[in-house]
C-alpha cells in the first residue's frame, strides 16, 4: 500500500516547520497524516497560534498553479454561501505557499466525520444540503483552466481499454454497456457549469450539529452539470436502500428544487447514462489504483465494490 507521505519529496518535519513559519501557525504541537485520497498528502495539525488546521500538500503529479487555482475556487464558493473550511493566508497575504516541488494550502480544521468514515449514505436533509451547495457552485461564472481528473467520466473509454485485461466477465459486460451508452450522448449539447467534480463520501463532512461541509475543489472544472449529479448518485448515496437509477431520479428532483434553472428533459434523460458511467468509473478508477499503483487498501476495495454494486443496479439495461 502506498502511503500519502511518498507524495512528498522533502523531509516531512522540515517541510512542516517551513509551512508553520510561512503561515504564522506557531509551534506544531501535534500532527498526523490523513490516509484517504490518492493524489495529495493531507496533514491534520495542532498549532500553538492558529489552533487545529489541515495542511494540504498537493501531489507531484498536480499541475503548476494548482494551489492558487484551488484557492480561487474555494474563495469564490465560500462567497456564494458554500460551506468549506476557511483558508489561511501566508505572511505575504496569499493563500498558496510554494517550496521546491511542492504547492501548499492551509485551512481550518472542521470538527466532523466524513460520510466515508460514517459508512452510510447521506440523510435526505444532508443530501439536499449537498445539492444546494452544488447548485451554488454551478451558478459561479468562473472558467478555470482545465485540470486532469483521472476519475472523470470523460476518461471512461480510455480507462476501460487500459484495464481490459483485469476485468472479469461480469465487470466487462457492465463496463461495455456503460461505454456504449455514454458514446451516444451529445456532451457539447448539454448545459455546462462550473462543477466541484468530486462530491464523494470522503469529501462530505458532517459536523456534530448536523451541518454539512464540502471539501477539496482541486478538480473543479466546467462540464455538464449532470456529471456532478451522477457522481453524487453513484458514490455519495451508495448504501441507500434504493437502487442507483432511482437514486439518480431523486437527486434530479431535489437538485431542480434548489437550482436557478431546473434540469431540462435532455439532462434528465442523459443523467441515467452519466450515472451508469460514473459507477463504472468508480470501479475502474479503483481497479487502476489496485493493479497499477499498488494501492491495495480498504478504501480502494470499497470503491471497487461500490462501483460494481451500482452497475448491477442497472441490470441488463442497454
Amino acid at each position: 500500500m502506498t502511503s500519502p507521505t511518498t507524495r512528498i519529496t522533502a523531509d516531512l518535519p522540515g517541510l512542516l516547520a517551513e509551512i508553520a513559519h510561512a503561515y504564522q501557525l506557531g509551534d506544531l504541537t501535534d500532527w498526523r497524516v490523513l490516509s484517504t485520497g490518492y493524489e495529495d498528502c493531507n496533514i491534520a495539525a495542532e498549532t500553538s497560534a492558529s489552533g487545529a488546521v489541515v495542511i494540504k500538500v498537493f501531489g507531484p503529479t498536480r499541475p503548476p498553479g494548482i494551489a492558487a487555482r484551488t484557492a480561487t475556487l474555494i474563495t469564490a464558493a465560500r462567497r456564494a454561501g458554500v460551506r468549506h473550511p476557511r483558508l489561511h493566508h501566508t505572511r505575504t497575504g496569499v493563500h498558496e505557499f510554494h517550496l521546491p516541488g511542492h504547492q501548499i494550502l492551509v485551512m481550518d480544521m472542521v470538527v466532523g466525520t466524513t460520510l466515508y468514515d460514517h459508512s452510510r449514505a447521506p440523510s435526505d436533509a444532508e443530501l439536499f444540503a449537498v445539492l444546494a451547495d452544488a447548485a451554488r457552485i454551478h451558478s459561479l461564472a468562473l472558467h478555470p483552466s482545465p485540470v486532469a481528473d483521472p476519475w472523470a467520466v470523460t476518461n471512461l473509454n480510455r480507462l476501460a481499454a487500459e484495464l481490459s485485461d483485469v476485468l472479469d466477465d461480469e465487470q466487462r459486460h457492465h463496463v461495455t454497456a456503460a461505454v456504449d451508452q455514454l458514446a451516444a450522448i451529445d456532451m457539447a449539447g448539454l448545459p455546462h457549469a462550473l462543477i466541484h467534480g468530486d462530491l464523494t463520501k470522503g469529501n462530505i463532512l458532517i459536523e456534530p450539529d448536523g451541518q454539512v461541509t464540502l471539501l477539496d475543489f482541486a478538480v473543479a472544472i466546467r462540464a455538464p452539470r449532470i456529471q456532478e449529479l451522477a457522481m453524487v448518485a453513484a458514490n455519495l448515496t451508495h448504501g441507500d436502500t434504493d437502487p442507483l437509477p432511482q437514486r439518480a431520479d431523486r437527486i434530479a428532483e431535489l437538485y431542480s428544487r434548489t437550482a436557478v434553472a431546473p434540469l431540462d428533459d435532455r439532462e434528465r434523460t442523459a443523467l441515467t447514462v452519466f450515472t451508469r458511467a460514473a459507477a463504472a468509473m468508480e470501479m475502474l478508477g479503483a481497479l487502476a489504483e489496485w493493479h497499477h499503483h499498488d494501492n491495495r487498501n480498504t478504501e480502494t476495495a470499497f470503491l471497487i465494490r461500490l462501483g460494481l454494486s451500482g452497475l448491477r443496479d442497472f441490470g441488463t439495461i442497454s
